[in-house]
């Protein structure tokens, strides 16, 4: 064992360093007496140097200097203008007093609160365990939950109060205040996330306001043709061959050829071209197909125009861009059995 306590000693060093420089109550002189205070050092100095540092940063507890440094560096090493070079000096040891700082105290109240814990008494443990959950909870879980429901610039923050209260309930099995709130938390969160995709789709509709204008000239232009049928929400079909088989439903597999286009006749997606069908069900496409097949014959033939709103929407899929119409041959084979 007298191998593994050098070896500890040895690599700890740096470590132990860093200890003494935090101040505050906790001490980082250690007593090494006998054998399990040696293990039980090295084990502290192992732990923080295999995972709990880069947890710490993780946390924003401390600043990883040596990035910070590595950083200035560069643009320090790369700068030709000498007046510049020394300008980077500054803010660069300026950064890095700071940080030092900061996390110097951020250490030193850590290392506090990680001493009461490990020495607090059986009594104290449900306690610490809050702390150590609540901060979890704090640092991660509430910052995902505003990502997801506002986006990663919003202001919004989670009333804290609240949430604790309905935990509590929880933990107590109490009468919440309302009814079902797990139910509740995800039809609230998909209205929120709505909301957000729905004024993501207006900024993004003035980025592609002259694809928009193009597709419904394109529409109100071919509505006037001959054969074209124009349906109430906007899709457009004109027959080229009328089938005498069974239509579909939108519970139905059926094995169709197509080949699709853009405005511009970009081909995007040909079944016709892999010379193989595809099988899929009715109800698992776009909602202009969905709506397009339960109108046709099987053995039908139709050339479909569908608008953006029954296509992707706003989605961008490579070759076809945000709010396109679309065009299709559709010609419907076959429904096959369930």
């Amino acid at each position: 064992m007298k191998k593994i306590q050098v070896v500890a000693l040895g690599a700890f060093v740096a470590v132990g360093a860093l200890f003494t420089s935090c101040g505050g109550s906790v001490s980082s002189d250690a007593s090494l007496k006998t054998e399990n205070d040696t293990i039980s050092y090295a084990f502290g100095a192992s732990l923080y140097d295999q995972g709990l540092s880069m947890h710490l940063q993780q946390l924003g507890v401390v600043s990883d200097t040596t990035g910070l440094s590595a950083f200035y560096k560069r643009q320090i090493e790369a700068e030709q203008d000498s007046f510049k070079k020394d300008s980077l000096q500054k803010v660069m040891k300026h950064k890095l007093d700071s940080t030092l700082k900061v996390n110097e105290r951020n250490i030193a109240e850590f290392l506090k609160g990680l001493k009461e814990s490990i020495d607090a008494p059986d009594s104290k443990s449900a306690y610490y365990a809050g702390i150590s959950v609540g901060g979890q909870i704090s640092k991660q879980m509430f910052p995902n939950l505003i990502n997801q429901m506002y986006g990663p610039d919003s202001k919004e923050k989670i009333n804290s109060s609240a949430f604790i209260a309905a935990m509590a309930t929880a933990m107590k099995k109490g009468k919440f205040a309302v009814n079902d709130p797990a139910s509740l938390f995800q039809v609230k969160m998909q209205e929120v996330q709505a909301k957000a995709q729905a004024r993501q789709e207006e900024e993004l509709k003035k980025q592609y306001t002259p694809q928009i204008e193009a597709g419904q000239k394109f529409l109100d232009e071919n509505k006037a043709k001959e054969g074209v049928v124009t349906l109430p929400d906007g899709l457009q079909y004109k027959i080229v061959k009328e089938g005498t088989g069974a239509k579909p439903t939108a519970t139905d597999v059926v094995k169709v050829h197509y080949h699709g286009t853009l405005l511009d006749g970009t081909v995007f997606d040909s079944s016709v071209d892999r010379k193989e069908p595809a099988t899929f069900n009715v109800s698992a496409v776009i909602k202009g197909w969905t709506e397009v097949l339960q109108l046709m014959p099987v053995g039908s033939k139709w050339t479909v125009y569908v608008p953006y709103d029954l296509a992707y929407g706003a989605q961008d899929r490579g070759t076809i861009k945000p709010f396109s119409t679309l065009i299709f041959d559709i010609e419907l084979l076959d429904i096959e059995k369930k």
